[in-house]
């Protein structure tokens, strides 16, 4: 396993920062006009308790309106990890996606439960004294992680037809899962400027530097980890200039352009 380079998380230690995000949530309040008033609350919950039940997270207003309409079974999702500091960082990617909108009440409970009880099995069984999700080699382990979900009679592959193509074999999200859950948990404890980083959030480019974008669509991210060659990668990232530049760039576009710029260097390229 590598070790993590906690000198690029803060002063404060790692997990302790964690544990401060999670002590706290920020309570949205619609106005009428869907304008929205923000506080920060002070409620351990999130930190404490093991297992989170809908009861309380419904009755936070940012979530009431999705929890009226909430009809499943399921009403808890539950954090069963043997190691207390990887807990900590599933309960800190559970509460980001959560209260950053990234999944909704019913994706939190029952569209991603099921491979969260999946990861809690494996990693209790394969890596019962871990210390953080981002000391793991990625790589293998995530070959290890495919094998023992075949081993348990998951599925790693999907396919669908395509009207072109014919079929088209994809890994499945259980596959995909542990991958996921690093690389969020990477990027948001990465504290260097966004512009650095290999993957760009525009609500926090929105925040630092005005960069506009629409709310009602979820494409948040513009990714450049996939660009080997560093060259080509600087290259891209030299969209920050269209972006910064008055000439009314804006986020959608940017993120259209770097797509075609991506396929077309693949195409000539090596990555």
């Amino acid at each position: 396993m590598k070790v993590i380079d906690h000198s690029n998380i803060g002063q404060i230690g790692y997990h302790e920062r964690l544990q401060r995000k999670l002590a706290t949530y920020i309570e949205k309040n619609i106005n009428e006009d869907d304008s929205f008033i923000e506080q920060e609350i002070h409620n351990p919950y999130f930190l404490v308790n093991d297992t989170w039940n809908i009861e309380f997270i419904g009755a936070i207003p940012n979530f009431q309106e999705h929890y009226q309409k909430y009809n499943c079974k399921n009403k808890n999702v539950h954090f069963k990890i043997h190691s207390p500091s990887i807990k900590l960082e599933l309960k800190y990617l559970w509460y980001h996606k959560l209260f950053l909108d990234e999944w909704t009440l019913k994706s939190n409970f029952i569209g991603q439960a099921p491979y969260l009880r999946k990861l809690t099995a494996f990693l209790n069984e394969k890596y019962l004294n871990l210390y953080s999700l981002l000391e793991l080699d990625i790589n293998r382990v995530e070959c290890e992680w495919l094998i023992w979900l075949e081993q348990n009679g998951f599925k790693t592959q999907t396919t669908r037809k395509d009207k072109l193509y014919g079929d088209l074999t994809y890994k499945s999200h259980s596959a995909t899962f542990l991958r996921l859950m690093y690389n969020t948990l990477l990027r948001l404890t990465d504290t260097r400027e966004e512009w650095e980083k290999d993957c760009w959030d525009v609500r926090i480019l929105n925040e630092q530097n005005g960069v506009k974008y629409s709310k009602s669509k979820h494409n948040f991210y513009m990714g450049f980890s996939n660009i080997q060659n560093i060259h080509l990668k600087n290259e891209m990232k030299s969209l920050k200039q269209r972006l910064l530049s008055k000439h009314n760039f804006s986020w959608c576009t940017t993120m259209n352009c770097g797509n075609f710029l991506a396929s077309f260097l693949k195409f000539y390229f090596i990555y």
